[in-house]
Order: C-alpha cells, then structure tokens, then sequence
C-alpha cells in the first residue's frame, strides 16, 4: 500500500516539532555543576626530627695488611689459602732456603777464620811489647797493632754478613703481621717470588677509601698487592661517596644508620671515622670518599657488600614537635600554620626549627596534637539529563523513531492508531550533560502496514 503524501507531511511536521522541543529544552535547563572544597589534615606529632645525607658504598675491614717475602727464592710451601683465619706470627708461606742456608755456612766459616786471625794479630802485639825495647820493637808493635785493627774491622764486617744471612734464613719463611682473614694469596709453589724493597709486609688502614694496596715492593706473582693478603675484620667500614654537594654538612663523629640489600631487615649503627680531602670526579660529579665506621658487626656480613648508609647530620631532641611540610606557608621570614579546632579554621604564627626527613621541627606556636591543614581538595558534581521518549503520531503519522527526545531519552516506540512505524528520531539528549544526542532526521525503522 502507498503511503500518502499528507503522512509524509504530517512525520515531516512531527519530526520538526520533536528537534525544537530538544533545543529549547537545552537551552532552557542546561547542565548545572558545583563544587565541594575539602580540606586535608594531619596531627602535630612528637619525636625526633632529623636530616640526614645519603649515600651507597662497600663493606670493608678496618685494615688490610699485604706481607710479602723480604729475599728471593723459590716457593716451597703455601699454608694458608682465601678464607682461613689467622693468627699474628703465623707462617703463610715458606721458600726453598736451600740457597740461603749454604751462604750462611760459607760465611760463618769466613766469621770463624777472620776471628782465629784477629786472635793471632793480638798474641803478636803481645809479643811484640814483651820483647826487649828497641826501635825494632816498637817498629813490630806498630805492626801488630795494625795487623790487629786490620784484623778486628774484618770481624766486625764478617759479622754483619752473617747477620744479615740469618735473617735472610728467617725472612724464607713469610708470617703472618696481624690476625685477621686471609683474603687472597698471590701465589703458587714453584714460582719465584723476588724480594720486596722494604720488608716482609706493608699494612694500610681504612680510611678514605675501601681499597687497600701495598707501596712496600713487589714480587713476580703479585707487583703491589703482596703474596698474602690479610684482612683485619675486628672492626668493618663502609666507604661511601658524598656528592660536594651534601660534604659541607658531614663531619668526622656524625652518627650514621646502614642497611644491607643483601641481609634484609638487617640495620647497624655507625659513625664518620674518615673523609677523603680529595674529591674524585666521574662524569663531571665530584664525590668525596668517606669512610663509616660500624658500631657491630651484623651476622652474615661479608666483605665487599653493597651497604646503603644513611648519615645523620642534625637531630632534635627526642621530644620535639613537628608537622609535615605541607602544612607551612612561608612569606616576608613569617611562618604560618592553619589549625582546626572546633571545625573552625584559624591561622597561627609558628617558629620553625630542623627542616627534617619526615618534618619539620616547630619551636613555637603549637601543641601536640593539633589539626592542621595540610591542602584542599575540590570535588565537581553534575545534573543529570531527562530522559524523554519519542513522539506518538496520530492518523497513521510517524511515531517514536529510533532516536529519544530531548534529555537523551530512549528509542520511543509509538505508533500511529495501527499505522506503520514512522521514519525520523527525534534528538537524542546526553544524559546529565544537556547536549543535543542523536542526530535529528535519523532513520526510523521502516513500518508496515498494521
């Protein structure tokens, strides 16, 4: 069946009128909002307040000591290896004193040549003032007296070879200097070790930086480091690098906390023994090495550990007040704070003392637990939109189309006295937000006859 030009007028009108009633509807009651202001609170608290600087480093001994053979020779035998624990004077290693010995002999029978000769100079000087006075006489006590001082120098010559080749006996066995932790042994059997320049050991202590090495001499198998390297773990540090920066504000005697990333849960106490007069540069940051001291030592502690520490540069009394930062508002040098009290907001004058980690210390102007505003906070809240439903045709005209009325109702689904669906939705509101939805002139779905 043909639909007839005057229903096609009739939705055309009835769409015309659904568009209208939508925009005067948004233009008369568009969306409204307001907002809501809240406030943020904290307490005044009462504790410790400090500031600390932080830094990462290592965990080495007090001291390290690198003793290494005084003569050349071969190794002969190694007693100790990494790990094992040693006593003060105990043997580390031992040299083929084969050599040394044999020298030893030689001149010692050198010595007792030199002596038997000495005691023959001074029988004859003896001798020589016995005899009858003549200038003969005193020509041979001349003599024998410098055959006797010839004779006494090559003694005393002889005896400090000899002393020296005792030594060197002694100095084939190498010894421990301190007790402490073999930490590394440079060496084998069978190698040849050539003497130090200065002795059996060179010792550093812990201060600037972590690393120890020995200045002493060198041998063939290690140049610098000593043939046995003994840790001195009485005592531990942790050598750090603090930026320039922060160094102004750390001193010698400052307290210090360290954490351990390899222990967890692990704390120790700590204090500055040390700081580098030198700073070092990396990647244009100039750092100084500073050395802390701990307090303890925390079970499960190894040396070389990474250790994060953390140096107390001011404190507070344990009894001092103060409030989050937040809470401060600072302008012309005047410091103020907004309190609650009573649900009314009130601003307060205060002193400030140590800007802290987790505060900032107040010395005057307020009380243990006090409320104070630490920011605000807005919230927006919106009217919802009407929900409308399509228009109703009458005489076989067009009914709800797809789209809702204005206010972004619904698909209406009206239709006219058992006529067709009509073609055409009216404008689709948003819902709460006012604005026109779907477009005006959307298709309908087709209808049929009734």
């Amino acid at each position: 069946m043909k639909i007839s030009r005057r229903v096609w007028i009739t939705a055309a009108f009835a769409t015309v009128i659904v568009v209208l009633g939508a925009g005067i509807f948004l233009l008369i009651a568009p969306s409204s909002s307001s907002a809501a202001t809240t406030q943020l609170t904290s307490t005044v608290q009462e504790g410790t307040v400090s500031t600390s600087v932080t830094s990462t480093g290592n965990v080495a001994p007090i001291s390290e000591a690198n003793p290494t053979f005084a003569v050349s020779g071969t190794v002969a035998k190694i007693d100790v290896a990494p790990g094992d624990t040693v006593k003060a004077g105990q043997t580390l290693a031992t040299l083929d004193a084969t050599a040394l010995n044999a020298t030893l002999s030689t001149d010692e029978t050198t010595l007792t040549y030199d002596d038997t000769a000495l005691s023959e100079a001074e029988s004859a000087v003896t001798t020589a003032e016995d005899a009858p006075s003549s200038s003969s006489s005193t020509q041979s006590i001349d003599s024998a007296q410098s055959t006797v001082l010839s004779a006494e120098e090559k003694v005393s010559s002889q005896k400090e070879i000899v002393t020296q080749d005792q030594q060197d006996v002694s100095d084939a066995k190498l010894t421990a200097p301190i007790a402490g932790l073999v930490t590394a042994v440079n060496g084998t059997v069978g190698q040849s070790s050539s003497a130090s320049s200065s002795g059996s050991a060179s010792s550093t202590t812990s201060g600037a930086s972590s690393t120890s090495t020995s200045t002493s001499g060198s041998t063939s198998t290690s140049t610098s480091t000593g043939f046995v390297t003994i840790a001195n773990v009485s005592s531990m540090t942790v050598s750090a690098n603090v930026a320039e920066a922060d160094l102004a504000s750390v001193t010698v005697g400052q307290s210090a906390t360290v954490t351990f990333p390899a222990l967890p849960g692990v704390t120790a106490t700590a204090k500055v023994t040390a700081i580098a007069p030198t700073g070092t540069t990396s990647n244009s940051i100039v750092t100084y090495p500073t050395t802390i001291t701990l307090d303890s030592i925390p079970s499960g502690l190894r040396l070389g550990q990474t250790a994060n520490v953390s140096i107390t540069t001011k404190s507070s009394a344990s009894n001092a007040l103060y409030v989050p930062a937040s809470a401060i508002t600072t302008a012309n040098g005047t410091s103020t704070v907004k309190v609650v009290k009573s649900g009314k907001t009130s601003t307060v004058t205060v002193k400030l003392g140590i800007v802290g980690d987790q505060g900032t210390q107040i010395t005057s102007g307020l009380k243990d637990g006090e409320t104070v505003v630490i920011g605000t906070v807005s919230a927006s809240t919106g009217t919802t939109g009407t929900t409308g439903t399509g228009a109703t045709g009458t005489g076989g005209a067009a009914g709800g189309g797809a789209g809702g009325a204005a206010g972004g109702g619904a698909a209406g689904g009206g239709t006219a006295g058992g006529g067709f669906a009509g073609r055409g939705g009216a404008a689709g509101g948003t819902a709460g937000g006012g604005a026109a939805g779907g477009a005006a002139g959307g298709a309908g779905g087709a209808g049929s006859v009734g």
